[in-house]
């Protein structure tokens, strides 16, 4: 029987045994080298300490408040699910890794801590935790581990909901940040702040006192000062934290002050409390006193924070110097959000413009004011050069969930959110681009693509 030759007049590759040519090998010994190498400089251990989750794991987004994200919005974004949570909501959502919606309300009995399915809306779980819980924000670390604080207490939970350590508290805790790889920073509105391994709960630096003579037997003292930013509360917001740096700022007020500043804190994370470290760096005063969260902008060189005298200022991270201030004719919500390019998106007044900023440096310029639209909260900046923000509209004020352009402010898109009315409480963005949002009535809503 004879075989055609080939048309080309090449040979056919010479195959040793078991069939596979010698060039085929190629592509898997040199894969075989890389993974020899890659072990050889291998210790051998995964790092499993508790990081942040991808997506929107705490207030703010991220350690430094920026409610910016990377993720990308699909084009196919619609409403996937909305339920109620049974009462106020006055503190924004956050994700876990996989999108599922911590949320926490003021509710009359029951349930006040919420884990939301992203697929479904349906709770993964739920805790009835003691008064103080609805002022704060779940931090999520890469396992979808909550850390969140009621009165009295900090509390660890594992995705299920059962949980894994306490830390007793003076006062009640505001919304937690990671500090560092295993590492969780809150502080109390009594002015007591704690570095605690996020695994055991344990000291990893001495607790620090920044009112050294309150009462623990007085926990909920001053906690109603915390939603004005009066005297009587010595921390008011979620600090904004600089890992690199291993620093953070906060709103505070000093013992017997009548207003707050903003304090710069150092920090060095320990095995043990004795081998770690919390002081003070700077502090610095704005007209009237300060107002919200500080922020942080992407580079970690400036720190922006509120003044009750309307103003928006910009300071320097390393000394507490005034780069510059922008009058906005109001504090707002005293919530912004920036980009890594140093877009700043304010909150606004309820019912106020769409003013957009840029961070030159040495001043602030006006990108973009919109009067012609109705701001109810807290804006969320991505990747792609908008923001997610939500709008009143209509004869009956109802709510649309909007991506405006933050070139020119120019709206992109709206969903509405129904039978939603009053503000929000910020827009979170998962790591797969979905988006959530919380009404102040205790609505939560979710966007899918």
């Amino acid at each position: 029987m004879q075989h055609a030759q080939s048309g080309s007049g090449r040979r056919p590759g010479r195959r040793r045994p078991g069939g596979r040519p010698r060039r085929a090998l190629l592509p898997a010994l040199l894969t075989a080298v890389v993974l020899l190498l890659v072990a050889a400089c291998s210790d051998g251990h995964t790092d499993v300490r508790s990081q942040p989750a991808a997506g929107w794991p705490m207030y703010g987004g991220n350690e430094g408040n920026a409610n910016f994200s990377h993720a990308q919005v699909p084009d196919g974004l619609e409403l996937s699910w909305t339920r109620p949570t049974g009462g106020p909501i006055t503190a924004p959502l956050t994700l876990n890794a996989s999108g599922d919606v911590g949320v926490t309300a003021k509710t009359p009995n029951g349930c006040n801590t919420f884990v939301f399915a992203h697929d479904s809306g349906r709770k993964n779980f739920c805790k009835a935790m003691r008064e103080g819980v609805q002022f704060n924000a779940l931090a999520f670390d890469q396992y979808s581990q909550p850390f969140i604080g009621e009165e009295t207490t900090f509390l660890s939970f594992n995705g299920g909901g059962a949980i894994r350590w306490r830390m007793p508290v003076v006062g009640v805790p505001v919304s937690a940040k990671f500090a560092a790889p295993g590492t969780v920073l809150t502080v109390t509105q009594r002015g007591q702040v704690l570095l605690l391994n996020a695994q055991t709960g344990d000291f990893q630096a001495p607790e620090l006192r920044l009112w050294p003579d309150v009462d623990p037997a007085d926990p909920l003292n001053g906690l109603g000062d915390c939603v004005s930013g009066g005297p009587a509360c010595a921390v008011s917001a979620p600090p904004a934290v600089d890992p690199q740096r291993h620093r953070f700022f906060l709103n505070f007020v000093p013992q017997g002050a009548k207003v707050s500043q903003v304090q710069a804190m150092s920090y060095r994370v320990g095995s043990n409390a004795e081998s770690g470290a919390l002081g003070a760096n700077w502090s610095a005063e704005l007209p009237g006193g300060v107002m919200g969260p500080p922020a942080l902008s992407h580079d970690g060189q400036t720190v922006y924070a509120f003044s009750r005298s309307g103003s928006l200022f910009a300071l320097a991270a390393d000394s507490g110097e005034v780069k510059w201030h922008y009058d906005l004719g109001g504090f707002g919500f005293a919530t912004l959000s920036v980009s890594p390019d140093g877009l700043i998106i304010p909150t606004s007044t309820l019912g106020g413009p769409l003013t957009i900023l840029k961070d030159d440096g040495d001043k602030a310029e006006l990108v973009t004011r919109r009067t012609d639209v109705q701001t109810v909260g807290l804006a969320a900046q991505t990747t792609a050069g908008t923001a997610w923000t939500v709008l009143r509209e209509g004869d009956d004020q109802h709510l649309v969930l909007t991506e405006v352009s933050t070139k020119d402010g120019a709206t992109k898109r709206s969903l509405p959110l129904p039978d939603a009315v009053g503000f929000t409480t910020g827009v979170a963005v998962s790591a797969s681009g979905s988006v959530a949002v919380a009404t102040n009535l205790g609505q939560v809503y979710y966007f899918s693509g």
